[in-house]
This record gives C-alpha cells, sequence and structure tokens, in this order.
C-alpha cells in the first residue's frame, strides 16, 4: 500500500495499538510560519541528526525546536499523530522491532516499516547512516569465526538484548565469549587496544579509530539498521521539509556522524553541526 511522495517518501500505516493523544482544538496555525519541533531521544546520534534538521532547516527559513522525546518509537509514533512532534529521526531495523514490524529480509526493511506505519506517519528514505553493529579488534584479518569461549568481548548493554548481539553469535557462529558490559565506548576502545574484541554501533567515533580493524562477519548475522525520519503526515507535502531532509540523506554517512560527535566532545553538538554545514552547504 506504499507510495512515493515526491520522490523521498515511502508511505507509512494506522496501528490499532497506537492512537493519537485527544487533543483541544487550538486555532489553526500556518505551516508556513509554525515552528518545527524535531524529537531527539537519548542516542548521542539522534541529537546529532536532530540538530542536523534544525539548522538546516533554519537555513530555508523554516525555524525550529529540537523535543526531547521518549526512545519508546510507540510514543514516537503517537506523538508525531497528535501533532506534538514534526520530525524524528529514527533507525528502521530499531523502529521495526519496536513496533513489532515483520521486517526479516534487509532490502525491504525501510518499505515494511513504512506500510506499517501507513496513514499514521510517514517514513523518508535512508541516509547512509547505518548504525549496525561493528565488531573491531586491534589487528586485522579477524573474523567472527575466530571467536571461542575464551574470547574477551566489551559490548554496551543494548548488544546483550539485540538479536545480532550475543544470541546471535550463540545460533549462527555457535560461540559464547567471554563478555563484559562496558558503558562507556573510550573504555571500551581501551580494552579492545589492550586485546579485547569490541562492539560499538556504527555511529560511536570510537569503532572507527585509526587504531582498530574491523572484524569480518562472514556469515552475514549483523542486521543492518539504516537510519530514515518519521514525519507527520501533516507535512508529507511540504517541499521545503522534504527537499532539506532528502539533501542532507544523500550526503550523511557514519563517518559524517562520528565526525561530529567527535568534534562535538569539544565544542558541544550545536558548534560541531553548524562546521559540518559550513563545509557541506545544501544547495
Amino acid at each position: 500500500m506504499g507510495v512515493v511522495l515526491a520522490g523521498l517518501l515511502l508511505a507509512v500505516v494506522v496501528g490499532c495499538a497506537r492512537q493519537a493523544p485527544v487533543t483541544t482544538s487550538e486555532p489553526a496555525t500556518s505551516p508556513a510560519v509554525a515552528a518545527l519541533r524535531i524529537g531527539a531521544t537519548s542516542d548521542p546520534a539522534s541529537r546529532v541528526l536532530a540538530e542536523l534538521y534544525l539548522q538546516a532547516l533554519a537555513g530555508k527559513s523554516r525555524p525550529g525546536s529540537v523535543v526531547d522525546v521518549g526512545d519508546d518509537v510507540n510514543t514516537q509514533v503517537s506523538r508525531l499523530m497528535a501533532d506534538e512532534l514534526d520530525v524524528v529521526p529514527a533507525f528502521a531495523w530499531s523502529a521495526a522491532q519496536g513496533l513489532k514490524v515483520d521486517a526479516q529480509d534487509p532490502q525491504t526493511l525501510v518499505s515494511d516499516l513504512a506500510a506499517a506505519l501507513d496513514g499514521e506517519v510517514a517514513v523518508l528514505q535512508p541516509s547512509k547512516v547505518d548504525r549496525a553493529w561493528r565488531y573491531v579488534a586491534g589487528r586485522a584479518d579477524v573474523s567472527l569465526l575466530d571467536l571461542t569461549k575464551k574470547t574477551k568481548l566489551v559490548a554496551p548493554q543494548a548488544w546483550r538484548q539485540a538479536p545480532d548481539g550475543q544470541a546471535g553469535l550463540a545460533a549462527i557462529y555457535q560461540v559464547k565469549p567471554s563478555v563484559t558490559v562496558v558503558a562507556d565506548a573510550g573504555q571500551r576502545l581501551a580494552r579492545v587496544k589492550a586485546g579485547a574484541i569490541g562492539v560499538f554501533d556504527g555511529t560511536e567515533p570510537q569503532g572507527w579509530d585509526a587504531a582498530v580493524k574491523p572484524v569480518g562477519d562472514p556469515k552475514t548475522m549483523i542486521a543492518s539498521d539504516p537510519q530514515v525520519a518519521l514525519l507527520r503526515l501533516g507535512l508529507a507535502e511540504d517541499v521545503t521539509v522534504l527537499d532539506v531532509i532528502q539533501q542532507l540523506h544523500g550526503t550523511l554517512d557514519n563517518t559524517a556522524i562520528a565526525g561530529i560527535r567527535t568534534r562535538a566532545a569539544a565544542v558541544g553538538v550545536p558548534a560541531a553541526v553548524t562546521e559540518w554545514l559550513a563545509a557541506h552547504p545544501l544547495k
């Protein structure tokens, strides 16, 4: 049932489990002057993406603000439907898991998500940012096939709960390495340099450090988690909003997000995003 909107959208759905909260009637505001509300979760990559949307749209005379939202995608969808938010950067695989969407084929992941949200919110085409797990080691030519029960592996807590995390290694590679949960990415990187295998999400700068090398996944266990945008349906034909997000999605990749996050550690996210946009101006 999905349709393409302005070459960018994949149509999205009405789910019985989610309903927009009842709101009081207010005078209609012109969409040309209404400030956009851009959602950001607790994930650092989400905050960078929200700031990118905010500043890029402001540069096209569409000002707005970043709004803190919970990490639950069902709540995000409900708030978009209730006209409490306008757009939220999201990750397709994670969103599909949260919404219990049957999306087994990576090639149809985004369209499956769009179909599951048809009539609720619009799902914009993905960028090249992918939050898929990145396994790294201190030396080259290491594969997940090389892992044993004696292998020391450091990972974030979310990895242990992911289908392609600890359970995936046991099911696909028949291995249960010694796992230490380390929340801080910098500490994880230090342990990788000391000989452990490390797990980072694809947007964490430490996973791209020059001192580490990617670990091979010959059985293709790791699930792709491409970045998309969830858009309030009332903006589904807003040419400016669609064009700005389309341009950003055409430029952004993991290297860009990791670079902004690295710079943000020194100057803050807004300033780091301003610098990036100055070096990568939109048309």
